[in-house]
């Protein structure tokens, strides 16, 4: 389950633009640490950045996500992605 999530928030990253007229740092929430136990309500992502690329890394890379819900609130979110560089072998 927690791989399903990461993998449904890695393909609105995919969809997700840069950054669009909607996002203000002043506006920006302070940033939460995801719990894999919460229910997102995601309506549209504004911005999505990791620390390090996540193709280069083995193991957790710390990743961002700026979004807005339904109701037009808009959430900073901290959590982990797994690199892929790993070997198998």
């Amino acid at each position: 389950m927690k791989y399903a999530m990461l993998a449904s928030l890695m393909m609105f990253s995919i969809y997700a633009s840069a950054h669009d007229g909607a996002h203000n740092s002043a506006s920006t929430p302070e940033p939460e640490q995801y719990n894999y136990s919460e229910h997102l309500d995601i309506a549209k992502v504004i911005d999505l950045t990791t620390v390090e690329d996540p193709n280069n890394a083995c193991g957790p890379v710390d990743a961002h996500m700026v979004y807005v819900d339904h109701k037009g609130i808009t959430h900073d979110l901290q959590y982990k992605i797994l690199g892929s560089a790993c070997q198998n072998g």
